[in-house]
């Protein structure tokens, strides 16, 4: 069995440093939420094997946060530029080439993009993800190349205003 877990990156803001979309930063809310849902995930699941991400900065940011929270060195996130140029079919693409030795994955990126590939992977019924939302998906393949539409169980679906509200 493969676990893919899909991460919308946290809330971002426009700060004086950032000159392009590429290099906008987390706000406070978004760092506080990223901490918050990578708490939320770490205590539900084992860790992930993989963390990949777009390297724009918000994306990397929260990849960043999860990973602290998972006790994964940083410099072990690999970064996509795909994932932030890509659409719902590039990223199918990087699910399908990940290493089979991988049994989970992390995939930090944008939406609408994150919410196509949910959708279209595990039928979230049409859902938008939300910022910092985490989709998990199960596939019962043991190889990623299989991956594809509707064969990914969405096992649940989790995001901070979601959780806050309960």
């Amino acid at each position: 069995m493969k676990t893919l877990y899909l991460v919308r990156h946290a809330k971002a803001g426009w700060s004086a440093d950032a000159a392009s979309d590429f290099e906008r930063t987390l706000s406070e809310r978004g760092i506080t939420e990223a901490h918050f849902m990578a708490r939320l995930v770490h205590e539900r699941d084992p860790r992930p094997d993989m963390l990949v991400t777009s390297p724009a900065v918000r994306a990397l940011t929260t990849a960043e946060t999860f990973a602290g929270v998972f006790d994964i060195p940083p410099e072990s996130i690999i970064q996509n530029m795909e994932i932030y140029h890509g659409g719902a079919s590039e990223l199918l693409d990087i699910v399908r080439s990940l290493p089979d030795d991988a049994g989970s994955v992390m995939l930090f990126g944008h939406n609408p993009v994150m919410s196509e590939l949910a959708n279209r992977l595990g039928d979230m019924k049409g859902e938008a993800m939300e910022t910092c939302s985490v989709v998990r998906l199960d596939f019962q393949s043991n190889r990623w190349s299989e991956a594809g539409p509707g064969k990914g169980l969405m096992v649940w679906h989790e995001h901070p205003e979601k959780r806050h509200t309960r």
